[in-house]
């Protein structure tokens, strides 16, 4: 996540920043001693996790400053971010407890017409007895996904799959350019009883760099 500062003073300079959440694990932001300018923000990188045993709760930052003549202090700011703390303690806690039920990866990849990509997703129990229901999937940045068929549901031990279809749907600069999320696949999961929550499949890298690089070379195929 990136916490945004935004100061009204002039000759600050930023030593160290914390994020404080409830509800999630962070790591300390590494500011490298930026300095900071009246009215203009400065978005600051910080890693967290999910702390699942404890509630979620508003968000503070604790920030080490330093002014023009050296002296440091620490402040305590608290963030506004519209619910972001909540999903992010959701989403990682549906992830963890999801995958310490079933495996979720893609065990097949192959070009279909279109030009497409197939990708057939396997969901295999390794713990816990939970119903686990695939709901639907979602596109991404670059790529249409549909399901071919009926999107899989696993009762028990065993495993499932589910076939997906790939189709590139933008070829924009701005699309390509954002690589990262174009080998990611949107699925939308349920977990026992629970409501269907969204879960993002990451696969494995040689299969990522297969996904990002078909849809570049559609794309350079379609302008030809």
């Amino acid at each position: 996540v990136e916490v945004r500062l935004t100061p009204s003073a002039d000759g600050l300079t930023v030593d160290g920043l914390t994020l404080q959440a409830p509800g999630l694990s962070t790591g300390p932001g590494d500011p490298r001693g930026a300095a900071l300018r009246p009215g203009a923000a400065l978005d600051f990188p910080v890693g967290v996790g999910g702390d699942c045993a404890a509630d979620a709760g508003a968000p503070t930052a604790v920030v080490r400053l330093r002014d023009g003549t050296g002296a440091v202090r620490e402040v305590a700011v608290p963030l506004e971010d519209d619910g972001l703390v909540q999903r992010l303690h959701e989403g990682l806690c549906f992830d963890r407890e999801l995958l310490q039920q079933v495996t979720v990866e893609v065990v097949d990849l192959r070009e279909v017409e279109g030009p497409a990509l197939q990708a057939t997703v396997r969901v295999r129990r390794i713990g816990g007895g939970d119903r686990v229901r695939l709901t639907r999937v979602d596109p991404n940045t670059v790529y249409d996904v549909t399901a071919v068929g009926r999107l899989a549901t696993l009762e028990g031990d065993g495993a499932v799959t589910a076939v997906l279809r790939l189709l590139p749907a933008r070829c924009d600069v701005h699309a390509l350019g954002e690589s990262y999320r174009t080998g990611l696949i949107g699925l939308v999961v349920a977990l026992g009883d629970r409501e269907p929550h969204p879960f993002v499949l990451t696969p494995e890298p040689a299969v990522r760099e297969r996904v990002e690089a078909f849809a570049v070379e559609t794309c350079r195929g379609a302008g030809d």
